[in-house]
């Protein structure tokens, strides 16, 4: 069993037409879901929110057969990740951390 911890978040990404789309990511999140589709055995450790990204996540996770049994659920608005794409195609990210999800994970 591989344990993936870390967080699960939201990427605003501005697209070309404008105004933002809201993009499942995250590392670690990513990682437990690449591990599960190439069938190791993951669980995923962190924290999403009952919220409707939070769900988003939950069944990506489960959707692609990692583990949910070490994962807690809590009422704090997803964790989102803003990104800012200049003219070269070049992502800088904003994080709105405070008061979300993924840094409430207790033991």
């Amino acid at each position: 069993m591989i344990v993936v911890c870390g967080e699960a978040l939201i990427d605003l990404v501005p697209p070309a037409e404008g105004g933002q789309r809201g993009t499942p990511g995250g590392g670690p999140f990513n990682t437990a879901r690449a591990l599960a589709r190439l069938g190791s055995p993951t669980q995923f450790l962190g924290r999403l929110s009952t919220d409707a990204y939070g769900q988003q996540l939950r069944g990506l996770l489960a959707a692609d057969g990692a583990d949910l049994g070490l994962t807690s659920f809590g009422p704090e608005p997803t964790t989102l990740a803003i990104a800012q794409v200049d003219a070269d195609g070049h992502a800088a990210y904003r994080f709105v951390i405070d008061g979300t999800s993924a840094p409430n994970l207790t033991p």
